[in-house]
């Protein structure tokens, strides 16, 4: 029987009721840092003050200082990081604005969300007695000649509603239009931060149009507009990360929040600030303060995660369900299956052992001894082995290491390599290499289950080459499916079209 290797993302557990990658980033930034904290103060307690990790690997007095965890001032850190890693990303989601109505009205109107867009609309045409496609201010508003990479956004009629319902609108209650202000605000401040974010690299790249005299005494010419990160997006994100009574708010506010909210949650960015943390967990002598906040941060993260899992239905219809079908039946035969997510959510669902390659919640990491433990039983200071979008120390632990080379053992061993929502990104290169020396130097396929539409295969199969750096096309294909069913547009399950190109891999 041809066997397949599987490789799931962030993506494959959505269905399930956990949260987008983004959405994640978002949320553990809400969480109460107290039960972390408290983890650190209990393991703490039970170190062995005589031991040498207590005299030479802790601070003096370790048992009696204070514990700290990130606030709101890393905010201007994770805005930084944003709007440098994504600043195209940002233009182009903000510039497609009405893209993100349909899926913020299904928010509101969840009890029909079938009909969410017609319900919104008749609620815009009852508050401000017109319709939809009255709502332009194209003819209105132009940005200045620097940024008109940004002048799409005045062309989408719903973004338009929102300057609307905020100019003309009487019928607001409590302060719902100081909410709408700060929402708007909130939007154009990430969108000019990001275009100003373009212009500077493109000043740092060169401020001249024309050079053919290359003189050095131009080198240090570029890079002199600063951007300024308190007004490019951290109000948004001081928005998002407060607490508001959101069930009194008025639908169009409602609808705005969970723009903004979608946006954020597909852009946010964190790496510097745990890149920048990580390694005070290797110092907790001279750093006790980064040191604490970085675990602290690290059992909020776990914290967040074993409670969304409590919620998941292992019954639902999902990709795990999908495939512990078409295992039982003895149509697929899978070689291993590995996970960037954390939650053993996985292993409940498929009844079988699954490589957890960004670790997990229940696998802990020992920073004095660099090394991956299966227990808390110990009388050190542990934290939760959590690759949340960073942390490459720990992958120079043997265990790590072993993982990642059983698991490219194993899909060598496969016919056919299958992605469900992994991105390939670059925090990801850990795992690209895997599947990048699979294609290029193993000749393995690799089929992704894609669910976007807009691309056709050769775009797809193009930029994918371009994310993992392999030349190979062909060894890359799609099965594209609606991101709600799982079928693809023939009204297949993915898991049908997998045993096809199954078939046409054997009988090559």
């Amino acid at each position: 029987m041809n066997k397949v290797g599987f490789l799931f993302g962030a993506g494959s557990e959505i269905s399930y009721g956990m949260p987008s990658g983004g959405k994640f980033a978002l949320d553990i930034f809400r969480q109460s840092s107290e039960p972390g904290k408290q983890k650190l103060r209990d393991m703490r307690e039970n170190v062995d003050k005589r031991s040498a990790y207590a005299s030479r690997w802790l601070p003096k007095d370790y048992d009696k200082k204070s514990i700290s965890s990130f606030g709101q001032r890393v905010f201007d850190i994770i805005i930084r990081d944003t709007i440098g890693n994504n600043r195209n990303k940002i233009i182009n989601k903000i510039n497609d604005f009405d893209s993100l109505a349909e899926q913020s009205a299904k928010s509101i109107y969840s009890e029909s969300p079938s009909d969410a867009l017609n319900s919104l609309n008749e609620c815009i045409k009852k508050d401000l007695n017109h319709d939809i496609d009255y709502m332009n201010v194209n003819q209105q508003l132009e940005y200045n000649d620097l940024f008109k990479a940004g002048d799409s956004l005045f062309s989408n009629q719903y973004f338009a509603t929102l300057l609307y319902y905020y100019k003309d609108f009487e019928g607001f209650e409590n302060d719902d239009k100081s909410v709408l202000k700060e929402l708007i605000i909130a939007i154009f401040q990430l969108q000019i931060g990001a275009l100003s974010e373009t212009l500077s690299r493109n000043l740092e790249d060169s401020i001249f149009k024309k050079d053919e005299l290359n003189l050095d005494i131009f080198d240090d010419l570029g890079g002199t507009l600063n951007v300024n990160y308190e007004a490019a997006g951290i109000a948004g994100l001081k928005l998002l990360s407060n607490e508001y009574k959101k069930d009194n708010w008025h639908p169009i506010i409602k609808f705005a929040y969970n723009i903004i909210e979608q946006i954020y949650s597909d852009v946010l960015d964190y790496k510097t600030l745990i890149d920048s943390n990580w390694h005070f967990l290797y110092n907790p002598n001279t750093e006790w303060g980064k040191f604490s906040k970085i675990t602290v941060f690290l059992y909020t993260v776990q914290e967040y995660i074993k409670n969304q899992v409590k919620h998941l239905d292992k019954n639902k219809p999902g990709y795990y369900s999908d495939l512990k079908k078409e295992l039982e039946s003895n149509k697929l035969e899978q070689s291993v299956i590995g996970t960037t997510n954390y939650s053993s959510f996985i292993e409940e669902v498929l009844n079988t052992n699954v490589s957890f390659l960004n670790g997990g919640i229940d696998i802990y990491y020992d920073p004095y001894m660099n090394s991956i433990v299966d227990s808390q039983k110990t009388d050190h200071i542990l934290v939760p082995l959590l690759f949340t979008q960073s942390g490459t120390k720990p992958m120079t632990s043997i265990d790590m290491s072993e993982r990642y080379v059983d698991f490219y053992r194993s899909l060598k061993k496969s016919n056919l390599i299958c992605s469900i929502g992994f991105g390939f990104n670059q925090d990801d290169e850990h795992i690209n290499g895997i599947i990048r020396t699979l294609i290029e130097r193993d000749n393995r396929k690799l089929v992704v289950v894609d669910t976007d539409n807009s691309k056709e295969l050769t775009d797809k199969r193009k930029q994918l080459c371009e994310k993992l750096k392999v030349s190979k096309q062909t060894n890359l294909d799609f099965i594209t499916v609606d991101k709600y069913t799982r079928k693809t547009k023939d009204d297949h399950m993915w898991y049908d079209d997998l045993l096809h190109k199954l078939n046409d891999i054997d009988s090559e």
